[in-house]
This record gives C-alpha cells, structure tokens and sequence, in this order.
C-alpha cells in the first residue's frame, strides 16, 4: 500500500456538487437525467464536436456519455483527467469490460438512468478517478525520490572515486618524497668523493708529469712498457672526460631528486603563489624517460608568467595525466608541444598540451570527462584521469577545452584565472 504523504496531500477533494458533462442525450433522456442526478451539476453536449469544444473550455469532474459511440472519440481528442461513465444499450460483462479497456472508469445499462444506480455509479466513478490521480500523484513523487537517490548515490560514488584518487596521489606523493630522500643521502657523499677524486686524480696526473720531464732518460724499461700498455698519455687526457661525464651524471641525477621533490611537494601549502612554468617543468621532468623511450620530439614554447595562485601538487597531476595522454597516442617519433600564454587580458594563464596522434572520434570525446571511461585495454587505464584533472581544474574556477581532428591530433587547453578562488 502507497502511503499518502507529502504533496499527495495536495490533491483537492472531490467537490459537493460535481461538475458533469453529459454527452448526446436528447431532450427526454436529459429530462431523465436532471432527474435522477439532481446531486450533481450537469451540462449537455449535443454531439462529440460539442463535446470536445466544452471540454477545451472548462474542466468537469466527470463525463457521462449517453450512448458508447462517442467514448474512443473525445478520448483520441481531448487530453481528459476526468471520469467517464457510460450509458450503454449493450448487455454482458465482456461488452462493459471493453468499453473500460477503452477508457470507460464505469459502465451503467440504459435501465440505470431512473435509478439511483446512476447516481451511485458515478460517484464511484468520481472517488475511483481520486484514487487514480492520488496514485499517479504518489508515482510520480516515487519517481522522483529514485531519481534524486539515483544522482546521490552517483554523486557519492565519483566522490568516492575522487577520494580515492587523491589518496592514491598522496600516497604517492610520500613514496616520491621517501624515494627522493633515500637517493640523496647517498648522492651527496658520491657528489663529494668525486670532488675529492677529482682533486687527487690532478695531483697524481701532475706528479707523473713531474717524474716524466725530470727523469725522462733514466726510466727503467719496465716502467717505459707499462707506460706504452696502459697509453699513458690517453689515460691522462681521459681522465678529464671521465670526470666530466661522471659529474654530469651526477647532476641528472640531482636533477631527477629534485624534480620528484618538486612533483611531491608535500610541504608546500595547499594554495600558494607558484611560478606557473615550474609546474610544465617539473612534470616534464617526471616524464623525461617516457619521452626519450618513445623518442618524442619535444617542443617547449613557455612565456613569460606572473605568479598563479593555486595548489601545485594538485595542477602538477592534471598536467601530468594529460601529458601522459599525449605520450601514449602519439606513435614512436611523434611530437608534443607544449605552451603556456597569459590570455583574456592578462586575467587568465592557458596551457596547451599538442599532440600529433590519431585524434579522438566524436563517440568518444563527448565522453572523455567522465569517470571511469577508458579506450585503454583493460588492466592499463582507469578511466579516472582525466576526470580527476577536469574537477581540480573545476575547484580552481578554471575549463578545460578540446580540439581534435581525426589523422592529426589532438590539443588540450587547461584556462586557470591567476587568483585562486577562496
């Protein structure tokens, strides 16, 4: 049983004195009629055409159709919330359940009409049409309810999907920053043992040096052999290419520390005022390795920028999906370009990320936003990615725009007001 609350209350109470059309009597049966439904207000129709414009005019609480003739017209032509009771010469119950099938609420033989039947079968015609329109009242705010449970519970769960991305990120985020420290402890110490052996290497080469012009003519043979073994002169000059490459190995390496220490950020404030190349900067660093594994071609095009409010940890992943986007739909050799422009007279910072892959066709990209939709095989993509980039671009009152044209690639715009939203 459907509980009647809320708006259902709403509906209005059959009235006193209803108001009745009846349609298709001749004057006698409206004589008749007058007579015996005296509790209700009635008004003839002479015909269905008649019917149908009084219908169109006012409302009535119920209809009573002199004859089944005129039911399936004035039901196909007039949008009726009324209910219908029909005087029907047929006889049989198969016969009345057709006119109900129909649209007939109640079906009343000609014998009826002087008697107080009439009267009782339209009032529960009225009460039945009620009851109908309380059940539609109540199916309809059913309806309703699911609905709004239906986007809460969809709501709930992309928030969930949400929080569980963040975490994941933050998560990562403290793995970076550990992994970070661990590699710098000991780059420090191989930093300065390479000073160091730098430093002793230079003292060595200069005293063999000294030993060579002082004592050139009185080396012993098994000293001159060694020399012409190991090529004396060539280990001497190779000694500064050793180092130098050494040290600039080192550096990329301190480069790399840095640019996960950078990525992770986990001591920075959640908003602050950042230099808004730093974050393409950064993320590009991340992603050197899948750059040169696929032999990417680059290109960097960054201006000159006042500083962005904003949170950095949260701007360096959207920066880092898309981009790793980017990577995967280009093929082998392909390009990537990535710019930054101050736009909208100098109220907004756009970053492009260009690619010059396959494109997205148009059954996907109007779906490319929402949560959990991949094109990836299954086990390499979520699905959440770009979701995830589209809401913390949405929380920095910022949009994210699309171009894409099928065979030459695709361009993600990321538009972000200089000033954080508070």
């Amino acid at each position: 049983m459907i509980p009647v609350v809320g708006p259902i209350l709403a509906t209005p109470p059959m009235s006193d004195s209803p108001r009745v059309l009846v349609v298709g009597a001749d004057e006698p049966d409206r004589a008749r009629f007058q007579k015996t439904l005296g509790a209700f207000v009635l008004e003839f129709a002479a015909d269905d055409i008649d019917a149908v414009a009084k219908l169109a005019a006012g409302s009535f609480d119920l209809i009573l159709l002199d004859g089944d003739g005129s039911l399936a017209t004035i039901r196909e032509q007039s949008q009726l919330d009324a209910a219908v009771v029909v005087v029907t010469d047929g006889a049989g119950v198969s016969h009345s359940a057709d006119l109900v099938r129909q649209g007939a609420t109640a079906v009343a033989t000609r014998d009826d009409v002087d008697s107080p039947r009439l009267a009782v079968f339209m009032q529960v015609a009225l009460e039945r049409r009620r009851l109908d329109r309380l059940r539609e009242s109540a199916e309809t705010e059913a309806r309703s309810h699911n609905a709004d449970m239906e986007a809460s519970l969809r709501q709930f769960h992309e928030s969930l999907s949400h929080l569980v991305q963040n975490e994941k990120m933050a998560s990562l985020g403290q793995l970076v920053a550990g992994v970070a420290h661990e590699i710098n402890n000991p780059l420090a110490f191989v930093s300065n043992n390479l000073a160091v052996l730098e430093r002793d290497v230079r003292h060595i080469a200069t005293l063999i040096g000294l030993y060579r012009a002082h004592l050139t003519d009185n080396l012993p043979r098994e000293i001159v052999d060694f020399e012409t073994a190991i090529d004396l002169p060539y280990t001497l000059t190779n000694f500064d290419r050793l180092l130098r490459s050494s040290k600039q190995g080192l550096t990329r390496v301190r480069e790399i520390v840095s640019n996960l220490r950078d990525f992770s950020r986990l001591d920075e404030a959640e908003i602050k005022d950042v230099d808004p190349n730093e974050i393409i900067r950064d993320t590009v660093g991340i992603m050197r390795y899948s750059l040169l594994e696929k032999h990417v071609d680059l290109e960097l095009d960054l201006a000159d920028l006042p500083p962005l409010s904003c949170n950095p940890r949260k701007l360096n992943q959207v920066v880092l999906s898309i981009l790793l986007n980017a990577v995967q739909a280009v093929d082998t050799g392909g390009s990537i370009a990535v710019r930054s422009r101050l736009v909208n007279d100098g109220e907004e910072i756009r970053f492009e990320i260009a690619d010059n892959g396959a494109g997205i066709p148009d059954d996907v990209l109007g779906r490319i936003f929402d949560p959990f939709f991949t094109t990836k095989p299954q086990g390499v993509g979520t699905g959440l990615g770009l979701w995830v980039s589209y809401n913390i671009v949405k929380e920095h009152s910022g949009r994210i725009e699309v171009e894409t044209e099928i065979g030459k690639g695709t361009t993600f715009a990321i538009i972000l007001p200089l000033s954080y939203p508070h």
